[in-house]
């Protein structure tokens, strides 16, 4: 059976695009990045692939970032390859063992 949506359990989990950044308040990328990583697991290590946009340029000013997960910015069309590459990587390690099974 399906587990229940709480919200109140979704909402109260640690923020991963951390305050600080520059985007317009209520800016719609903003919430839906914020939904997005709040669905992920706590103990996941994600790797955030973006293109350039303000959201890019808003949460990233370099070497100051409001990303508490792995940040890969990209030009423009190339974040979809790159993140295929990121993923190609991890297979292989995980594969070699270089990274836990877990």
């Amino acid at each position: 059976m399906a587990e229940k949506y709480n919200f109140k359990q979704v909402m109260s989990k640690p923020e991963r695009l951390a305050p600080g950044h520059r985007m317009c308040a209520g800016c719609g990328a903003t919430i839906a990045v914020r939904a997005v990583l709040r669905a992920l697991h706590e103990g996941d290590q994600a790797v955030i692939g973006n293109a350039t946009g303000c959201l890019e340029v808003s949460s990233f000013m370099c070497p100051y970032t409001s990303w508490e997960d792995s940040y890969i910015h990209n030009t423009f069309e190339n974040a979809g390859a790159t993140l295929s590459g990121v993923e190609t990587a991890y297979r292989a390690l995980k594969k070699r063992g270089r990274l836990p099974e877990d």
